[in-house]
């Protein structure tokens, strides 16, 4: 029979949490390769109590590997079953109907040849043979690829309306140049990880399947570097403060993410390089509202103006000024259209809609206040 993971951290089955991570503490740091340089077991002791943590340490997996055992695969189980005889590979390619089992009948459903136990045992290897696909095909992929840099940008509304270009400052990982992304110093070179011969992951087999983990040694990289680059410390890359120009379109509208390809992180072991993605924060105006591409803005004007009529000069979102007529008697809160004053948004153009409040002096002559009392007690109602 297989080793029991309980039995390689030398805990009960009904160990909490907390005992399970102290044990394999104690044990890791007990058996850890670089410790034990003069002892070539070591290194598998240390593989197993890794693995044994992996899927302890972990609710959903520790659930399903309890289940397992019930079933006699791990120590003296009662199910009384030996997977042991069971290629990993094999049994996949039989629970998927592919290879030479599927084809020799189309697939095998696995509740057929275990039976399900009640507690779903085909859910349970589809679980473990599709994590180790994902890993399989995962492998690697973490270091080739560059990261992507998010960053907010804050801008007026007057530039939603034009659009332009700003320049934002950013602080980004790129390639050392001392090392050229290497992470060893000079005269140095990094060397292939012995333990998992540079893949950066470890196939761990305990029972009837294998577990792919990452390499204690390595941790994941596929090589060691005995000599770090003093300018990197080792991880190949470095942060630089850059400044970079973008593009804001108008119309662009409030919390919009802008692309800018490859202009993220670096990643050292490949080159490649991630994108940069600028969110885009309109601040509020003080005189003008936005509504799609449809401008607001509230003008103040004289009650005397408002009932002898006036044309005013009103600000525009695009920085000028549009003349407006205000014909006689009219009254606060109406509103005026001023088209194709609002934003363009690609060939689309909004307005500016202008409200008129009306205010009052504090001194009118006699004649002005005649005109006011009188406009006031006819309340003449004019359409908007």
């Amino acid at each position: 029979m297989a080793k029991d993971y309980y039995d390689i951290l030398g805990v009960d089955e009904s160990a909490s949490t907390q005992d399970i991570k102290k044990s394999y503490r104690e044990l890791a740091k007990k058996y850890h390769p670089d410790a034990n340089k003069s002892d070539p077991s070591a290194e598998s002791r240390f593989k197993e109590i890794s693995e044994a943590y992996s899927v302890l340490s972990n609710p959903d997996k520790r659930k399903k590997y309890d289940q397992m055992r019930k079933l006699g695969a791990y120590g003296q189980g009662s199910g009384g079953y030996n997977f042991d005889s069971f290629n990993f590979e094999d049994l996949g390619n039989i629970w998927r109907g592919t290879g030479s089992a599927g084809r020799r009948g189309g697939g095998v459903n696995i509740e057929d040849l275990f039976g399900s136990g009640g507690f779903g045992l085909g859910d349970i290897l589809g679980d473990l043979f599709d994590q180790g696909s994902r890993m399989r095909r995962s492998k690697g992929s973490e270091r080739e690829d560059g990261v992507n840099v998010v960053t907010d940008i804050y801008i007026p509304l007057e530039t939603v309306a034009t659009g332009g270009k700003r320049t934002i400052k950013i602080t980004r990982n790129e390639t050392c140049s001392v090392c050229h992304g290497s992470g060893a110093s000079a005269g140095t070179t990094r060397k292939t990880c012995p333990t998992c011969g540079g893949q950066g992951t470890i196939s761990m087999s305990q029972g009837f399947f294998a577990v792919n983990r990452p390499c204690p040694r390595c941790f994941g990289h596929g090589y060691i570097i005995e000599t770090p680059c003093s300018a990197c410390n080792g991880t190949g890359e470095v942060k630089v403060s850059r400044q970079i120009s973008i593009t804001i379109p108008a119309g662009i509208e409030d919390g919009l993410k802008l692309r800018l390809a490859e202009q993220g992180n670096r990643s050292a072991s490949s080159g490649r390089t991630g994108d940069l993605f600028v969110r885009v924060h309109v601040s509020k105006h003080n005189f003008f509202r936005r509504k799609g591409n449809d401008i607001y803005c509230d003008v103040k004007l004289d009650i005397v103006h408002a009932i002898k009529g006036a044309s005013i000069k009103v600000k525009t979102i695009h920085g000028d000024k549009a003349q407006m007529k205000v014909p006689a008697n009219t009254q606060s809160g109406r509103t005026f259209k001023l088209k194709g004053m609002g934003i363009r948004k690609k060939s689309v153009k909004g307005d500016q809609f202008v409200t008129v409040i009306t205010t009052k002096k504090r001194e009118y002559t006699a004649e002005e206040q005649e005109l006011i009392d009188q406009f006031e007690s006819k309340k003449t109602h004019i359409e908007t």
